[in-house]
């Protein structure tokens, strides 16, 4: 294989079969196609003064020997996470500026809200929501009806509403 002739010639005998092999192998036309085409490119690249008794046979060693080569590439690449995989998961664990923000103001606001009730209202609802008492137990405490102590809940949150109306979204949920 001296010159461009011997390659051309080669290339009609062989690459027919070289590209079925191939194909055969990978199940990906595409990729049969790009290495039976590298074989050839790196046939042509070896060294003209060295002669090749089956240039078949190395046609079809360097076929298998990039084939080889693709594979490793393939099984060496970290592509092949799912891209459901929670280590892949690159959000913040800190909230964003805005919502810290939103919430920081919402819960100033709800201090204030709760700092103008009454003291009868503010202790129900403390009672109530932090120290999970029921309204039998809070009216026993302040010594009145279970009625008249969810009137006071009622009331501490109206108030408390009324007082958030119209700010974030966060205060109203």
């Amino acid at each position: 294989m001296t010159d461009h002739l011997d390659l051309t010639r080669l290339y009609r005998m062989h690459a027919s079969d070289l590209n079925g092999y191939l194909r055969q192998r990978l199940h990906c036309p595409a990729l049969a196609d790009d290495l039976c085409q590298e074989a050839f490119l790196r046939l042509s690249q070896r060294p003209c003064n060295e002669g090749l008794e089956e240039p078949r046979a190395y046609l079809f060693r360097i076929a298998n020997n990039l084939m080889i080569d693709h594979h490793r590439r393939c099984y060496s690449r970290i592509d092949h996470q799912p891209l459901d995989d929670p280590r892949l998961c690159l959000a913040c664990p800190y909230s964003c500026p805005e919502t810290a923000t939103e919430s920081a103001l919402c819960q100033r606001q709800l201090r204030r809200a709760m700092a103008s009730l009454p003291p009868r209202l503010l202790q129900a609802l403390t009672w109530h929501r932090l120290e999970g008492l029921t309204q039998a137990e809070i009216g026993r405490r302040f010594g009145v009806s279970e009625r008249m102590a969810g009137r006071y809940i009622t009331q501490a949150l109206e108030r408390c509403r009324s007082e958030l109306v119209g700010t974030t979204s966060l205060c109203q949920e």
